[in-house]
């Protein structure tokens, strides 16, 4: 049975957390690379084009927009769980299938201990987009605001989570830094992704949390980034960067702009899922895990 995820260059957190969740929970030799099973996990990656006679295991996956919607009644698919309500509409399944996303499950990880000896660091986090990071300035902002730039891109995803820990609040714009965020209990304010159809989703798991979720505007952090606001396109191609790289002095003022607009958010703003909420959904999402495969011993 092959683990199953979107995987991009660069890397993307919610997407590279598969690597990291999976082999702390099942126990060894459950998964591989035989390709006639695939368990499918974290992320929205409910696609039309997966192999026809391979067997689809989805454990808290959800349906993204991104491809046509997958007939899950073919006789291939085994859903154990869908990340939310909007996922399970679309796909036509009952409604007991929705639990949650599947990176709630990383309570159940043990993280490693940020080491704050050698210089301070904020107790506020900045999670962009890992696409926006190519056409817009975030590492300059969060400097600039005093605010710890949590970089989305990051390959070692087990240091993120813990540094997400550590936060008072962060704020972000990437989906599965709020997920992650609430899993690890840490409050969060939800930036509305630049890219109309990254937003959808966030609803999807935000319902299945008992939460009335509303964006805060993303600031604009480079010349790209308004354009990107503008046009609803991603912005991220070879000659726009060129044209960022090119118009640095009016990106120095986007930053400053951005950064007040950043350093505004209080905990006040935030969100966070009732304790009841995590509780039952992270205990449900385990024992359905529990039922299609051997844990490791200790886990919940």
């Amino acid at each position: 049975m092959k683990l199953t995820f979107f995987e991009s260059n660069p890397p993307n957190f919610g997407d590279e957390l598969n690597k990291y969740l999976w082999e702390n929970l099942i126990e060894p030799g459950f998964l591989d690379e035989d390709e006639s099973t695939l368990f499918i996990g974290v992320g929205s990656i409910l696609w039309d084009d997966y192999p026809l006679d391979a067997k689809k295991i989805v454990m808290g996956s959800g349906y993204g927009g991104y491809t046509k919607i997958p007939n899950v009644n073919d006789g291939s698919w085994d859903i154990a769980f869908v990340r939310g309500p909007r996922t399970a509409q679309l796909l036509n399944i009952d409604k007991s299938k929705v639990i949650t996303d599947a990176a709630i499950l990383t309570r159940y990880l043990q993280l490693p201990k940020v080491d704050l000896a050698d210089k301070p660091i904020s107790r506020i986090g900045f999670m962009p987009h890992y696409q926006s990071i190519q056409r817009a300035c975030w590492k300059d902002v969060c400097d600039l605001a005093g605010i710890q730039y949590l970089d989305p891109t990051e390959p070692d995803v087990m240091s993120t989570l813990a540094k997400i820990k550590n936060c008072d609040f962060i704020i972000s714009e990437a989906m599965h830094g709020v997920i992650l965020a609430d899993t690890l209990r840490v409050p969060w304010v939800p930036i509305q992704p630049k890219v109309e159809i990254h937003r959808n989703k966030w609803f999807d798991w935000a319902e299945s949390m008992d939460l009335s979720l509303s964006f805060n505007t993303c600031p604009n952090s480079s010349i790209l980034d308004l354009w990107s606001s503008v046009s609803g396109l991603r912005a991220t191609g070879s000659r726009s960067i060129f044209v960022r790289d090119k118009l640095k002095v009016v990106n120095s003022v986007l930053i400053k702009n951005a950064a007040n607009v950043l350093s505004r958010f209080t905990i006040n703003d935030a969100f966070l899922s009732s304790d009841n909420i995590f509780e039952v959904n992270s205990a449900k999402a385990l024992e359905v895990l529990s039922s299609k495969c051997k844990l490791i011993r200790g886990i919940g």
